[in-house]
């Protein structure tokens, strides 16, 4: 009778998650959360945004990961003005940690979020007008050819 032995040899596995793709997560589930505004970084993300066309769903966002298990997560948020605050932070906390879990197995263990200000409608129509604005402006930029053309090839 012909044996067979197992000869399936253990592997070692190892899945790890970068801070910037919990960050992400993080930055996506704030952003669908009611009453949350957006997410505010410091001097440096505020540079990179001035760089970057689109907004980075990581900005406002700080994650440290203690031993790929575990996550605590820091925010400044920009809320709407008149919104409860405490109950955002709830429904914000719960979001986070249900979707962290999720997509990634990591228990999230902290979470703090800075109110870096509440905007009222009227606000918020302003700021979307301004960007509306330097976005047409910024396109327009680049749709016109150079006034000078180049020099022919002697």
């Amino acid at each position: 009778m012909d044996t067979m032995k197992d000869t399936t040899t253990k592997v070692d596995q190892e899945l790890k998650f970068d801070d910037a793709v919990v960050a992400k997560i993080v930055g996506i589930t704030a952003s669908e959360v009611a009453g949350v505004y957006s997410l505010e970084g410091g001097m440096v993300a505020n540079m990179t945004d001035f760089f970057r066309k689109g907004t980075d769903p990581t900005k406002g966002v700080d994650v440290n990961m203690d031993d790929n298990q575990t996550v605590t997560v820091s925010l400044d948020a920009v809320l709407h003005y008149g919104e409860n605050a405490p109950s955002i932070f709830d429904k914000l906390t719960t979001a986070i940690a249900k979707n962290v879990k999720q997509m990634t197995g990591l228990t999230v263990t902290g979470v703090e979020m800075t109110v870096k200000d509440m905007l009222t409608k009227e606000e918020i129509a302003q700021q979307k007008s301004d960007k509306e604005r330097k976005d047409s402006k910024d396109e327009g930029h680049d749709q016109h050819p150079d006034p000078k053309p180049a020099p022919a090839p002697a």
